[in-house]
């Protein structure tokens, strides 16, 4: 891919217009949110997270190096830039793309769990902030980010107030600027979920061509979709854990009858000490 600007000869990318298809040197603080700002909604997904904070993430090392990559090569990062990671966690994929690309400015990492924050509080190359999505967005200026991405979070955010979410992110991009979505695109083959509970929760995530049609009514015009794909062999013991200890949301819905049912399940399709997981991230790309 071409430096600053997305070549039509980039592999794996569908690139249409109005259609789907070095020291690092810290920033300015910038001021908390307060409880009162987050939904009822958000205060259960922080208390998810503050309980599984500390417990560790099911990607291994090279299925994160090939999600950091996809990052740098989908919003073509060059050391100058100023970017923000919004839905941040644990700062672990900020801080793997500030050191690849060598950026002079530290990635803004925003999360509204302290708890995931101080996990990557630390880590080279990243600044953290405690603040949900739309009171962080009400602070900064416009024009004043030249990177933006959400990895596997937007579904977090308060759906009814997407257009805003992302009318803020498009004022708050410089000429140029691009953003990169990330949704998980796996959950239906990860685990036996209990009847109906998969179809139930689908309903109330805005799917990929979703998110892309409020982006281009917000004002984006340029879009490009990619995918990163791979099945990795996990060991039965270490996947199990995740299981248990709900590494994703959605388990957290679950008792530890219905865990341990999926679990049962999977033990009696596979009979080693591995299991054979499907890893896939769906990546939206949208520019100014």
């Amino acid at each position: 891919c071409s430096p600053g600007g997305l070549s039509h000869h980039c592999p794996h990318f569908s690139y249409f217009s109005n259609s789907f298809y070095s020291p690092i040197s810290p920033i300015p603080p910038i001021s908390p949110v307060t409880p009162s700002e987050m939904p009822v909604k958000g205060e259960a997904v922080l208390g998810h997270y503050a309980s599984i904070a500390g417990t560790g993430t099911e990607y291994d090392t090279e299925v994160e190096k090939e999600v950091v990559d996809t990052f740098i090569r989908c919003l073509e990062i060059l050391p100058h830039h100023h970017v923000v990671d919004l839905g941040a966690g644990s700062c672990l994929v900020a801080s793997a793309i500030a050191q690849r690309v060598g950026l002079r400015k530290a990635v803004l990492c925003v999360d509204p769990s302290q708890e995931m924050l101080d996990m990557g509080r630390g880590l080279p190359g990243v600044q953290t902030h405690c603040s949900g999505d739309m009171a962080w967005i009400n602070t900064m200026k416009e024009k004043s980010v030249d990177r933006i991405f959400i990895r596997q979070a937007v579904h977090h955010f308060d759906q009814e107030r997407l257009r805003d979410i992302f009318g803020g992110i498009l004022k708050m991009l410089k000429p140029g600027g691009k953003l990169c979505i990330s949704k998980r695109g796996d959950l239906e083959e990860m685990f036996d979920w209990p009847e109906g509970f998969y179809e139930e929760r689908s309903k109330e995530e805005i799917p990929i061509e979703g998110l892309r049609e409020i982006l281009r009514e917000v004002g984006f015009s340029k879009f490009m979709l990619t995918k990163h794909e791979k099945i990795v062999d996990t060991p039965k013991t270490e996947l199990y854990q995740q299981f248990r200890k709900r590494f994703i949301s959605w388990f957290s819905l679950l008792t530890d009858q219905e865990i341990e049912a999926g679990i049962d399940i999977l033990e009696s399709r596979h009979k080693g000490k591995t299991v054979p997981v499907l890893k896939r991230e769906n990546f939206l790309v949208a520019l100014i």
